[in-house]
């Protein structure tokens, strides 16, 4: 192979690796659009809870009292009911349907009772479900202001983000919404410019494989480009990859 030839080759290897190089820095705007959605997402789930917070603590609060005090008017419900049918029992005129009667009666005010005290746990249990809640809540939104600050230290190392994408969030999850907005405009824009950057290698590829081959290439990736003058110039077989160990030595 004559030296034009192996220097035609050097350079559309050089293309090659370069659009991997670029195709890589896509793939890494592209997972970090991902990673600050999900936070943006996330955090915005939480603040929407803890707005919410006060308002389902109060429900909470105010319905477990007022199973309370249902239980305890039950519970006096049940007393006059003994009494009542302790009093029909020792009557020397006892009638068997008013017994009856007294006792339907304490049965219904005893079931009432056990119904409120089940309201009353449920209302509990929620009102520590949400403390729970809270608590973990806050600990994850702690976790996702830590995220956010890796994300910002990663696109410290993007190429063309601009520099409104590259400020670090604020301590507080709030603050994660205008951060996440400005950060992935800023990487929108990043992926834009690559994008483009690695179009323009595809064209160089593609016009250079057309002028080797003398046909036109279309669209073809410079992976394909490459191979296909690599067989034209004899370096492989055709159908074979000669990869890039030809040009170690060199």
């Amino acid at each position: 192979m004559d030296e034009r030839a192996r220097e035609l080759l050097r350079h559309v290897t050089a293309l090659e690796r370069r659009d991997e190089s670029l195709a890589a820095e896509i793939a890494r705007v592209v997972r970090l659009e991902a990673r600050v959605g999900a936070v943006r997402a996330r955090s915005s789930e939480l603040e929407g809870f803890f707005a919410a917070l006060p308002s389902l603590a109060a429900t909470a609060e105010k319905a477990e009292r007022a199973s309370a005090a249902a239980v305890e008017e039950a519970s006096a419900v049940i007393a006059e009911a003994e009494r009542r049918v302790t009093e029909v029992e020792r009557s020397r005129r006892k009638r068997e349907d008013e017994l009856d009667q007294a006792r339907r009666e304490l049965n219904r005010a005893r079931e009432e009772r056990i119904d409120a005290e089940a309201a009353q746990q449920r209302h509990a249990e929620r009102r520590a479900e949400l403390v729970d809640a809270e608590r973990t809540s806050r600990a994850e939104a702690k976790r996702l202001v830590d995220d956010a600050r890796a994300v910002s230290q990663e696109i410290a190392g993007v190429r063309r983000a601009p520099d409104s994408g590259r400020t670090a969030p604020g301590v507080e999850s709030a603050s994660l919404q205008d951060w996440g907005g400005e950060v992935r405009a800023s990487l929108f824009v990043a992926r834009g410019g690559l994008e483009t950057e690695r179009e323009h290698i595809v064209d160089e590829a593609n016009a250079l494989g057309s002028a080797v081959l003398g046909e036109p290439l279309g669209a073809s990736s410079v992976a394909v480009v490459r191979r296909r003058i690599a067989e034209r110039l004899g370096v492989c077989p055709a159908g074979t990859d000669p990869g890039l160990h030809l040009w170690a030595r060199d």
